[in-house]
């Protein structure tokens, strides 16, 4: 029962942030999904931040709901999502400034990570993106050695491709690297808790 409503949790946080997401875009005039990135949504100074806001504390709940559905697997991999779960309500509280709006906000030096807040959100981002990766990780090395063969190299293959779309962040399409391991990281979780909602059902039969 634990399992089933830890990954109903996972679904819809991973729904909602995406959903969120899109919306806090289209209501911020001139913001690219290609160049900008998911933490200007949610700042001072933009169109309705609540959606940001909301979008980033949701991948937090989903993180938290993760440690969850993991716990029996692995306790270590449950404590890395539980970890990068508070990490990330943190980044959607200690908000950046984009004074000119969101499109844009942060390129060309049109913010610069000084005080308190800031400090705060892009090093909760950075450490909380890496708790989930390495929760990954263990959950990967773990199904391996359990024979879970196909489920534990999907994982690290996930991991993996998260790790090196993270370490790109940057260059001409930040937005559009970001996505890249968002979307790796939140379909992970997404199938993780799909396969838990299957297993579920077949135990209950």
């Amino acid at each position: 029962m634990i399992e089933r409503r830890a990954a109903l949790l996972v679904l819809a946080g991973v729904s909602v942030f995406w959903a969120a997401m899109l919306a806090g875009a289209r209501v911020n005039p001139g913001y690219a999904h290609r160049r900008d990135y998911v933490s200007a949504l949610a700042a001072r100074g933009v169109e309705h931040p609540w959606l940001g806001m909301v979008a980033i504390a949701m991948i937090g709940c989903a993180g938290l709901a993760a440690a969850a559905l993991v716990r029996r697997l692995t306790r270590a991999g449950a404590l890395a999502f539980a970890a990068a779960g508070v990490g990330f309500v943190v980044v959607a509280l200690a908000r950046v400034d984009c004074p000119d709006g969101a499109a844009r906000c942060g390129l060309g030096g049109r913010f610069e990570v000084h005080g308190t807040a800031a400090i705060t959100h892009w090093t909760a981002a950075v450490v909380s993106s890496i708790l989930v990766i390495v929760g990954m990780a263990v959950v990967g090395i773990e199904l391996v050695q359990r024979r879970r063969m196909a489920a534990g190299a999907a994982t690290l293959v996930a991991a993996g491709t998260t790790l090196v779309a993270l370490l790109a962040t940057g260059g001409q399409s930040p937005g559009t690297v970001q996505r890249i391991w968002i979307l790796v990281m939140t379909g992970w979780l997404a199938g993780a808790a799909a396969v838990a909602l299957v297993r579920s059902a077949g135990s209950r039969r």
